[in-house]
Formats: structure tokens, C-alpha cells, sequence
């Protein structure tokens, strides 16, 4: 959790790693633990704050990651408390000496006194759901206060573990994503057969939206790490041209790697400023650089990493690619727009103005002039995507 909070490191990365050598069960309730602390940090501090001789700046990284643990055991996973304490007081000894005291005394105080009472208004609405008030307030202005609270509490639980059939037949018990073709739901320990590819459910929409024809030269503008470029790919069955591009070299050169037997073409290129020709391509996808605030459940740092001033920046450069797809599409042709988030200046703002297309036979429900997938209304990330013609 260390490096999460404090290097920049992705959670599901982490977690993944960390875990990798633990029996399948030990590592759940570790990657359970990890992800549930980092959902609820912002009410395990304000805890711990309340119970604290000192400042949370004053307590070693490793030993306050290792009391939010404790807390988050104490007031959301139903621990027994002496489990929780004693757990949490044996890491707190072997991480710095001295430290096992001054936990155990947070955790029995925490025992004691629960978790504060929650501030009236938004303020408190924010934080029952574990949200920066930024965040909550958005949802509010752009949703109203019962579909924000339900796409946020939705966004706070466990994300299902989703993968996308290519060939072959699904494990024993699988169970096929509603509306979204290729998509299941797996069981926690069912082992991933060779025909199948770990991908969220929003994700597969994506590249269903763009319905790839065959015979055509298909751009997918910012594809990196390859998982939509694969699926386009797939559609095709060898019948048309994927090209897929990315900013970043390092990036490029990983998604070749894994994908060394996909037919994708790759290139290093920037979506706002590409070297293809105008009217190039037949169809075009930009899924583009967002917030990833559709990504709580699987990603639940990304709340700490984000500020309001990040969405303008973003939305300049969303606007740019999208720009940029619309002049190398054919004329006819047919751009995708898709982005991992739900603030309406990444969303429907981006392409105010530009003549959309109804999008039908996928879950969820139209916004603005687009489609939206989310949690609380398909069990996928939240999605937003628009179709355009160039």
C-alpha cells in the first residue's frame, strides 16, 4: 500500500504482485485487505486523527499503513477485534521498535470510540462514500443526488473478476456479461483457459460500439496497452488492418511484446498529431487519456490522484484527439469516442456541438449525446462512448 499512496504505483499492479506467492485464499483476504484500506482512507485517517497523540505526518509511512489497516479491519470488514489489534500490532513490531505500542493503543482507542460522527451536507455525503468532496459534488451537479450516491456506493465494492472469450468454449461456471457479447463473469478461482483475455465489460462495449467491417483499415488512436486493438483484431478475423498507436514508446514496445501474435499493427505516434495522411481509415477509435474516475472499484487510488484542474487539461487534450480522428476518418467513415470516466467535462462537453449517433444494443443508458456504462447500472467500469461520422 506504500507505494500506491505514496510512488504513483497502480493498486491492481501491486496487489497482483504482492500477493503472487500466497495461497489463493491468503492472497484474496490480502488483496482484499489492500483495496478496501485505500476505498476507505479518507475515514480511516479522519479515525485515527480523532484517536492520535500525533499528527498522521509525524507516524512512520510503514506504521500508519499498517494502523489503517488495523482501522479498516476494526470499522469495515467485521475482524474480530483482537484479531484485527493483534495482527496489526505483531507488523507494527517487526517494521520499527517501540511501534507496537503506540498501535495497539490507536486501535484500542478506536475500540473505544469508533469512528466520528460525520460532518451535515455534502461534506458528509462525500464522506460516507469515501469520496474527495470534489468528486461528490460533480457526481451531484451532473447526476442528482440519488444516482451519484448509488454510482459511487457501486463504485466503492469489489470489481468482478471479467474476461472476453476469443475462442473456445468458457470455464465451468462463467457466466456471460448481459448485453455484452464475449464478456463473463468468472468465478474467483477459475483458472483463465488460453482462449480467453482478462477485460472489463466496458471495455469489450468499446470496440463492439466501433463495429469493425470486413476489409476495412481500422485506427485505434491511443491503443496502448493493446486490449481494444486485440478485440478490433478479432472482429476482423484477419479480413481488414488495425492500426494501433501510442505516445508512448515504452508502452508500444510492452503491448508488441504481449500481443507478439496479434496481426495489430503498432506505431509510435501522438493522437493529437499523427503522421497518417487525411481520410485514411475506414473507422477510428479514441479512447482516449481521462481522469479513470470509472475505474474506482478497480483502481480506488485514482480519487487521491485526480483535482479538478486535471479535468480541464485532460478535456483540452480529448478534444484534440477527437479532432485529430475526424480528419484522418473517410468521409462516411465512422469515429468511436470512448474515455473510462464520468465528469461531464471528459464526457458530454467534449463532443457538444458534433453530430452523434444514436448507440443501441449495449447496457446502460444514453447521456448527452452519448451511451454510459457504470457500475450501478451494468456491474461494468464506468464507460462513456459516442459514435460520430466523419
Amino acid at each position: 500500500m506504500t507505494r500506491v499512496l505514496r510512488s504513483g504505483a497502480y493498486s491492481n499492479l501491486v496487489v497482483r504482485g504482492e500477493t503472487r506467492d500466497l495461497a489463493q485464499d491468503d492472497a484474496r483476504l490480502a488483496q482484499r485487505l489492500g483495496y478496501d484500506t485505500i476505498r476507505n482512507l479518507l475515514r480511516i485517517d479522519r479515525t485515527i486523527d480523532s484517536v492520535s497523540t500525533r499528527p498522521l505526518t509525524a507516524i512512520g509511512d510503514e506504521v500508519l499503513d499498517t494502523i489503517r489497516v488495523g482501522v479498516n479491519e476494526l470499522l469495515f470488514t467485521g475482524t474480530a477485534d483482537h484479531a484485527a489489534v493483534d495482527s496489526a500490532v505483531e507488523v507494527a513490531r517487526s517494521i520499527e521498535p517501540g511501534a507496537s505500542g503506540f498501535c495497539n493503543a490507536i486501535l484500542r482507542a478506536v475500540i473505544r470510540q469508533g469512528e466520528p460522527e460525520f460532518p451535515e451536507g455534502d461534506q458528509g455525503g462525500a464522506l460516507r462514500l469515501g469520496q474527495p468532496l470534489w468528486i461528490y459534488e460533480q457526481m451531484l451537479s451532473a447526476w442528482g443526488e440519488d444516482e451519484a450516491a448509488t454510482f459511487l456506493a457501486a463504485s466503492q465494492l469489489e470489481a468482478p473478476r471479467t474476461a472476453r472469450l476469443r475462442w473456445g468454449e468458457a470455464p465451468d461456471g462463467a457466466l456471460p456479461v448481459s448485453g455484452i457479447s464475449s464478456a463473463y463473469l468468472l468465478p474467483p478461482q477459475a483458472v483463465l483457459p488460453e482462449g480467453m483475455v482478462v477485460q472489463d465489460g466496458a471495455s469489450i462495449a468499446v470496440s463492439l460500439a466501433l463495429d469493425p467491417q470486413p476489409a476495412e483499415v481500422i485506427l485505434d488512436l491511443a491503443a496502448a496497452p493493446g486490449g481494444k486493438a486485440l478485440h478490433i483484431a478479432d472482429l476482423l478475423d484477419g479480413s481488414g488492418v488495425v492500426i494501433a498507436s501510442d505516445r508512448h514508446s515504452r508502452r508500444v514496445t510492452s503491448a508488441v511484446g504481449r500481443l507478439e501474435e496479434s496481426p495489430v499493427r503498432w506505431c509510435v505516434a501522438d493522437g493529437r498529431r499523427t503522421p497518417y495522411r487525411s481520410d485514411s481509415f475506414n473507422r477510428v477509435l479514441v479512447d482516449a487519456p481521462c481522469s479513470g474516475l470509472g475505474t474506482l472499484r478497480r483502481r480506488p487510488e485514482v480519487r487521491f490522484r485526480t483535482t479538478q484542474a486535471d479535468l480541464t487539461n485532460l478535456a483540452a487534450v480529448q478534444v484534440d484527439m477527437l479532432a485529430e480522428a475526424l480528419r484522418v476518418v473517410r468521409p462516411g467513415g465512422l469515429v468511436v469516442y470512448s474515455v473510462c470516466t464520468v465528469t461531464p467535462q471528459e464526457t458530454i462537453n467534449v463532443i457538444e456541438g458534433l453530430h452523434t449517433e444514436p448507440l443501441t444494443g449495449l447496457p446502460g443508458r444514453p447521456w448527452g449525446g452519448g451511451w454510459l456504462l457504470a457500475p450501478h447500472l451494468t456491474g461494468t467500469d464506468g464507460m462513456f462512448i459516442t459514435r460520430i461520422r466523419g
